[in-house]
């Protein structure tokens, strides 16, 4: 049955591409426009008369910006360019890795940024830099990434964060899409979306990991370029102790209307996009995705057929005037997932086959933005958005005469209110300031109950129904002190009414030009991050009162310190070295105990008291050698080498639980153009990564033996350590463009090498001895999309 419902799917799909491949069957070349936008980096107002040129190109293909700013380059053959992008008056920039398709038009969003010098004092060579972050405030610790690089990327299989662990000073792995980031726990990550936090946008969410899930809400078909930082993030940032990642929705063509399919093992795409109406300036993009395992849920085994999400993204764009613009966004998700008890009991083994499991999860964000050029120095920013994330995760357990008891009982329900404006104001070519207000309010709805053997009933860690502000404030200015020197300052303050706390977080960076080849940077910041909001409320009930001891938890605070020095090896290449320091302090942790909030993964039942007496430090250096796309191939070569350290409550100097010590990677990447007239491309990927193994503490076997359960010997915790492991990927795509329509073939393989993964020890009833749970995690996907 399995077998004959994989080949009806197989057989509709080879009908669809035999209509599609006999409507054009001719051999010529193929052509299409790339379209944009250029401004001001700083200012925003449009650049009238900038020149946009085709690199390479024999003859010269360009054009000019009109009025507004925007230009339109027809006829470009399909394959991959580098743009030149030059004005009078500002630096030059280059585009590099542009893919132009024929299902599709291309559209770039460009800023330039005005140089501090007359043309008479200086020429300005353009190197290509695509990994400079898009926020003109970055100076150190920051990225550029595309959707296209997801794609392409051996590993990165269309997830945002699973591309970033290919970057230096980021570790992951192949069960979740947690980012460890120079040492720090994955919940220290801020996730922002058209610059508001928003939950952690992955199918099934802090199910494994707090700040990791399983795979992307977010679609390929939706997302622009967006920046990515390691540490000393911009003042603008807040609520963020490890890294940010800032993301951005891409506007919707229109001028015409496109669509896209995509289908393949982990899911089914589809987007649309165009004008509301011919002729207007407005536009959507809607998409939504559905995963390949509900729709042939009935082929599935028994205990598998409980898996299913979805996930539907959207972005409507509404030019007002001539310089305002208001865009509504959304990103909604749900999950879920089970297992079921082992009725034989003569099968069990483990815990796990007694119980039985039923996990959902929904996650939402939605926001309205207006944006507004209030002169052609200052432009302003305000949005409105509702965010939240559920879940409910209920899980029971077989006893000896075969009737189910519950075990865990989570229910949590937290929902954001947010208002925010910034206010970017551009004095002059040296100096802009940028200055924001945000007000959130937070409901929350949590009960997370657990049995315990003393009671023979569930006891209650945490009931809440309630809610609290955060305020912050900042403002940054960056100062172009020299041609060839620019200082950014500023200050964050942050204040959550539950604990009362004011926290003020100055930020500095400076970067020098050293020569045009040579640039070295410097950056200080100071950062803080709520804890997961059951931690303030954790605590236990009496008959006559509730002792909730953490509701005056301060924030743990982190002080980063960057030193980054870059070498522009060649036109396309670059080298980076920068070494990193971290101090962590208020870190709450248990007193007398090893415990630090530092070392948290996943802890749904927590009810003890903390206190702000813990202490951390994480150093090393990151090095980057990257060759971007260009004469068709790449190739990326990173290494981060750091010690990661805490103090926990007994005072004690430990390695934290994410001290991996090493991680490498290298990737290589090479395309070929293919066919009669080169309308085609083909592609492969592959990327090789070493990690060591994080930190895990002794298993205490008598203990374990007494309680028939996996005790760890926490006196001596994370002194020893999971092993190193080494992964292999791989991807290969196909492109092929036909007049009306382009196709691409796309297989990716994570772990080609079948290498196993730790995941921790559990308890073997049979044997009456602890184990180590050890698992092979592969992720092949198989997929084909069509864009027209």
């Amino acid at each position: 049955m399995k077998l004959q419902g994989i080949k009806r799917c197989i057989t509709v799909l080879g009908y669809l591409t035999a209509i599609f491949l006999s409507r054009d069957c001719f051999s010529q070349p193929l052509r299409q426009t790339i379209k944009g936008e250029i401004r001001d980096v700083d200012s925003q107002i449009p650049l009238p008369g900038a020149t946009v040129v085709v690199v390479s190109a024999d003859p010269v293909i360009g054009a000019v910006t009109d009025a507004d700013g925007k230009f339109r380059i027809e006829g470009i053959q399909v394959g991959r360019y580098n743009l030149k992008v030059s004005y009078i008056g500002y630096e030059p920039a280059v585009i590099s890795e542009v893919l132009v398709l024929s299902g599709k038009e291309v559209m770039l969003q460009i800023g330039l940024k005005e140089s501090a010098t007359t043309l008479q004092q200086v020429t300005v060579k353009a190197y290509s830099n695509k990994e400079q972050a898009i926020n003109p405030m970055a100076m150190i610790s920051a990225r550029q990434l595309t959707m296209e690089e997801a794609s392409r990327y051996a590993g990165g299989i269309d997830d945002p964060a699973h591309l970033a662990t290919a970057f230096a000073g980021v570790a992951g792995s192949l069960s979740s899409n947690a980012i460890v980031i120079r040492g720090n726990a994955p919940k220290g990550l801020l996730w922002r979306m058209e610059g508001v936090e928003i939950p952690n946008p992955s199918h099934f969410a802090n199910v494994s990991t707090f700040g990791g899930g399983g795979i992307t809400a977010l679609s390929s078909q939706m997302l622009s370029n967006s920046d990515f930082f390691t540490g000393a993030f911009a003042a603008e940032y807040g609520n963020a102790l490890s890294g940010v990642f800032d993301m951005r929705i891409r506007t919707g063509n229109n001028e015409n209307r496109e669509h896209t399919i995509k289908a393949g093992i982990i899911g089914i795409d589809f987007a649309t996009e165009g004008p509301f109406i011919k002729g207007k300036k407005s536009s959507y993009l809607i998409n939504y995705r559905y995963s390949t395992l509900a729709l042939i849920s009935p082929l599935l085994p028994e205990n598998a057929r409980g898996i299913r999400y979805q996930d539907l993204s959207y972005k409507l764009n509404f030019p007002v005037g001539k310089s305002g613009n208001i865009s509504t966004w959304g990103l909604f998700s749900t999950d879920r997932t089970g297992s079921e008890a082992e009725s034989d009991s003569t099968e069990w083994a483990y815990y796990t086959d007694r119980e039985e499991d039923e996990n959902k999860n929904r996650m939402g964000a939605t926001g309205l933005n207006y944006k507004t050029i209030i002169s052609d120095k200052t432009y302003m920013n305000a949005v409105v958005a509702a965010t939240g994330n559920y879940i409910s995760w209920h899980r029971n357990r077989l006893d000896g005469e075969l009737e189910l008891y519950p075990t865990d009982r989570i229910e949590q329900n937290d929902r954001k209110y947010t208002i925010s404006f910034l206010v970017n104001h551009k004095f002059n070519a040296k100096h802009t300031n940028r200055t924001g207000l945000s007000f959130n309010r937070l409901t929350y709805r949590i009960n997370l109950k657990q049995f315990s053997d003393e009671t023979n009933s569930l006891v209650t860690y945490a009931d809440e129904n309630g809610g609290s502000e955060i305020l912050q404030f900042y403002s940054q200015s960056r100062l172009d002190v020299l041609p060839n020197l620019s200082l950014n300052a500023g200050i964050h303050l942050q204040r959550f009414s539950l604990t009362k706390e004011l926290t003020v977080e100055p930020r500095a960076s400076l970067k020098w030009k050293v020569v045009p080849k040579h640039t070295v940077s410097f950056a200080y910041g100071m950062h803080s991050r709520l804890e997961p909001i059951g931690f303030y409320f954790a605590g236990k009930e009496y008959e006559s009162e509730k002792i909730r001891p953490n509701l005056n938890l301060k924030l743990a605070k982190a002080q980063h310190l960057v030193f980054s020095y870059e070498l522009a090896t060649g036109e396309y290449s670059r080298l980076r070295i920068e070494p990193f320091y971290q101090r962590l302090s208020d870190v709450p942790v248990i007193p007398g105990s090893s415990f630090s909030m530092m070392n948290l993964e996943i802890d749904w039942f927590f009810n003890d008291s903390l206190v702000n007496e813990g202490t951390g430090h994480n150093v090393g250096i990151d090095i980057t050698l990257e060759r971007f796309l260009h004469s068709g191939y790449y190739y990326l070569v990173t290494g981060s080498f750091f010690d990661s350290r805490y103090t926990g409550g007994d005072h004690v100097e430990r390695n934290t639980r994410f001290n991996k010590n090493y991680v490498v990677n290298f990737l290589f990447g090479k395309e070929w153009t293919t066919g009669h007239q080169k309308n085609n491309i083909i592609g492969i990927n592959w990327k090789f990564s070493l990690l060591g193994g994080d930190r895990i503490s002794p298993v205490d076997q008598a203990s374990s033996a007494l309680v028939r359960d996996v005790v760890y010997n926490e006196h001596n915790a994370f002194s020893e350590r999971k092993p190193a492991v080494y992964y292999l990927d791989f991807s290969a795509s196909w492109q092929r463009n036909k007049p009306r329509y382009s196709s691409t073939w796309s297989f990716q393989f994570v772990n080609l090498l079948f290498q196993k993964e730790f995941y921790g020890h559990r308890y073997n009833y049979i044997s009456n001895s602890v184990e180590e749970l050890k698992e092979i995690a592969v992720i092949p996907n198989i997929s084909y999309r069509i864009d027209f």
